[in-house]
């Protein structure tokens, strides 16, 4: 009897010190730590300019942290980080970002949607991190008052476009370095039309109506004219858009906590803290209506 009320409560310190394992583990990992963490960790980096010292992804158990461009090798960096973690759990990301490479972004996306992450924007987001990361996942967040902002992404044209571009390079000196042209034009191709798929049912299944991203290939510079944005006058800058409030409410990319920034002076004035000949403008409505 002894014996068996010892073994008793030496399976009871061992359950309780796992409670206590587990719990600690929920703790490390919570949203509130994650973001405290990472905040930190960006608030000693830029956010969009691209340095070659500067490491753009940290993470810890269940939360991850991603600072600035978007790349081949942040996905490689968040591909080993998530298949590491197990399959029942919901990752919790932090990013801010300027943008970057669009399949990368599409991917990451993908991954983090499947998983029923939380995304968290942070200061700025901008371009494939606001078309995908941001917009691809139905929990999403702002920490503070972010900046989102939107350029297009992959359309109808731009498997031509790319394949375009590619015969630029061909007729280049560095084209004699391409060994299979005819192939590798036909992959390039191919990939794009995937791509564009891969993108609109992501955010279709975000509940988002791709026109976020549709709707700038009918648009033109000018019609971004309005208030102290006028393209024709300043024609060499680089062009963004941001959402009006009732734009972002019926275009269903409101965070789920905290809130975007729609003051146009304040947008342009951070924008210009870390990248010169950028200008941010309102998006013109007409363009950007969600279809019912």
């Amino acid at each position: 009897m002894q014996l068996a009320a010892q073994l008793k409560l030496i399976l009871l310190l061992i359950l309780i010190a796992g409670v206590g394992a587990a719990c600690a583990q929920q703790d490390a990992d919570s949203p509130t730590k994650v973001i405290a963490e990472c905040k930190e960790w960006m608030d000693r980096q830029s956010a969009m300019e691209a340095t070659a010292s500067r490491e753009n992804f940290t993470a810890k158990g269940s939360g991850a942290c991603i600072n600035g461009e978007i790349d081949d090798d942040l996905h490689e960096k968040f591909f080993t980080w998530l298949g590491q973690l197990p399959s029942e759990t919901k990752p919790v990301v932090v990013i801010r970002s300027g943008g970057g490479e669009a399949f990368a972004a599409i991917d990451i996306a993908e991954a983090l949607q499947q998983r029923e992450a939380a995304v968290y924007v942070y200061d700025v987001c901008a371009s494939s991190c606001a078309n995908y990361i941001y917009s691809g996942v139905r929990n999403r967040h702002s920490i503070g008052t972010t900046i989102l902002l939107f350029h297009g992404g992959l359309a109808k044209d731009t498997a031509q476009e790319m394949a375009a571009v590619f015969d630029d390079l061909l007729r280049s000196p560095d084209g004699k370095h391409i060994e299979n042209p005819v192939s590798e034009r036909r992959e390039l191709m191919e990939r794009a039309e995937t791509y564009l798929k891969k993108q609109d049912k992501l955010l279709i299944a975000a509940g988002i109506d791709p026109v976020i991203i549709h709707g700038f290939s009918d648009m033109e510079m000018t019609d971004l004219a309005s208030g102290d944005c006028d393209p024709a006058r300043e024609p060499e800058l680089e062009y963004a858009v941001f959402f009006s409030e009732d734009m972002v409410r019926a275009l269903g990319i409101s965070p789920l906590t905290g809130r975007l920034e729609y003051r146009a002076n304040v947008i342009n004035e951070r924008l210009n803290r870390d990248t010169q000949g950028a200008k941010a403008c309102v998006a013109p409505e007409k363009f950007f209506r969600p279809a019912r």
